[in-house]
């Protein structure tokens, strides 16, 4: 995202692709910005245009299209003229009742045909490792992370446990830390198990894992793409990395195995980051001149975000959508500020947190504020977390507030307090 400061003089346009990725928010770190807003801004300084391009526009874009803010520009079909992907929903409900396996027979029926022809497939699974969770079926421990709020992933490729937000790892104990029993059992699914049950389901069938876990040596990435398109492999499996930007002309099915994942997730915008991820993820399949097909496997098949995948139907989203942000009071009716206090004690952060909503209730008139809340996962790396949200749509003081909240703690070593504007999530 850094490319849109490249110190460039004569700009004739500005080319955002995918301008709905979430990749595009620097909120981890300052200075906090959204590249789209940098674009725009350069758009209007080098009188140039910016071209916003998606196939599944943000809301906030497509509400500024619809309103004129933007110039709507629309292609309604794809660019070799082929049809779009069939797409079906398996209701897991009923499928998992005659499986132990993550892939339902279902989704296993037709990799075998596709497979037979010669095609290749795609499954999708958001999640790596090879469990969520590891737990003890004797006295129900599970076993967490000793720096942060979250359970440990099990990654059966090296028999290790790693958490993902700190990078903390030790091996799998053979018996439970807690009551000692030897009862320690796996829960979830990760891309890892998914491979394991492939290699017992399809003996014969060469899979390729694509994940953070296995592209992180250098230049492994397009060893693995080069690998895929020559054929060396049937299926590739993987994480966010196979929703989008790869064209193979050979994969006519994409799977994805738990349409939930994204769905689940505690945030405003986690039924249009999940529209937008299987809409990607589905536009994988039948890209040439082959009839492409998408199955999705989903314990809520009536979703509206899931059903209108299946028809390809962005506006229908886009407007129901809209109507929940509207009632509930979000972007993009209101604008987003949040503020992030941290600290390693938690019974101070949350005395701090309380006097800084007093202070923003005393000046901000027509803001409403949400907290303080702990966060999704309130410790990380042994640092506590609560949140404030601050949701406007006009209020002339909150610079000015904010910047003195800012100072106040600015040499107070015992807190940090991290204003985001715009979060792309909590």
């Amino acid at each position: 995202i850094s490319a849109i400061f490249a110190p460039l003089k004569n700009i004739g346009i500005i080319i955002m692709d995918e301008e709905h990725s979430d990749s595009y928010k620097q909120g981890d770190s300052n200075p906090r910005y959204h590249a789209r807003d940098i674009a725009i801004w350069r758009g209007k300084y080098h009188s140039c245009p910016v071209l916003l391009g998606s196939a599944t526009p943000s809301l906030e874009s497509m509400a500024r299209a619809r309103k004129g803010v933007y110039e709507l520009v629309t292609l309604q079909e794809r660019v070799n003229g082929k049809m779009l992907p069939e797409v079906e929903i398996i209701d897991m409900n009923q499928e998992s009742k005659r499986s132990s396996y993550h892939i339902t027979n279902t989704l296993l029926k037709n990799l075998n045909d596709c497979i037979k022809r010669g095609d290749q497939a795609i499954l999708f699974l958001n999640r790596r490792g090879f469990s969520t969770f590891v737990t003890c079926k004797n006295c129900s421990e599970v076993i967490r992370c000793p720096n942060c709020d979250i359970t440990l992933t099990y990654h059966k490729s090296n028999k290790m446990l790693r958490c993902h937000y700190c990078g903390y790892a030790t091996p799998l104990p053979k018996e439970c830390p807690k009551c000692h029993e030897n009862s320690l059992s796996d829960l979830g699914v990760g891309t890892e198990k998914i491979e394991e049950e492939l290699h017992i389901l399809l003996p014969s069938v060469k899979v390729l894992r694509m994940d953070v876990d296995t592209t992180s040596k250098k230049g492994a990435h397009k060893k693995m793409i080069d690998a895929f398109r020559n054929h060396e492999y049937d299926i590739l499996l993987g994480t966010q990395i196979v929703a989008k930007g790869l064209d193979f002309s050979d994969v006519t099915l994409v799977g994805v195995i738990n349409a939930d994942t994204s769905l689940n997730i505690p945030d405003f915008r986690s039924s249009e980051n999940t529209y937008s991820l299987l809409s990607q993820v589905a536009g994988r399949s039948g890209r040439s001149s082959k009839t492409g097909k998408v199955l999705i496997q989903t314990f809520n098949p009536d979703h509206y975000a899931i059903s209108f995948v299946k028809h390809h139907d962005y506006l229908g989203f886009y407007n129901e959508e809209m109507k929940i942000r509207k009632r509930l009071g979000y972007p993009p009716f209101y604008f987003l500020c949040y503020l992030k206090i941290s600290g390693k004690e938690a019974d101070y952060l949350f005395q701090e947190s309380l006097k800084i909503k007093r202070s923003l209730e005393r000046n901000l008139q027509y803001t409403t504020i949400l907290g303080p809340t702990t966060l999704a996962v309130f410790k990380v790396n042994n640092i506590y977390r609560y949140g404030i949200i601050l949701k406007y749509k006009k209020e002339d003081m909150l610079y000015d507030i904010l910047l003195k909240i800012q100072n106040h703690y600015k040499n107070n070593h015992k807190i940090k307090v991290d204003i985001d504007f715009n979060p792309s999530h909590f």
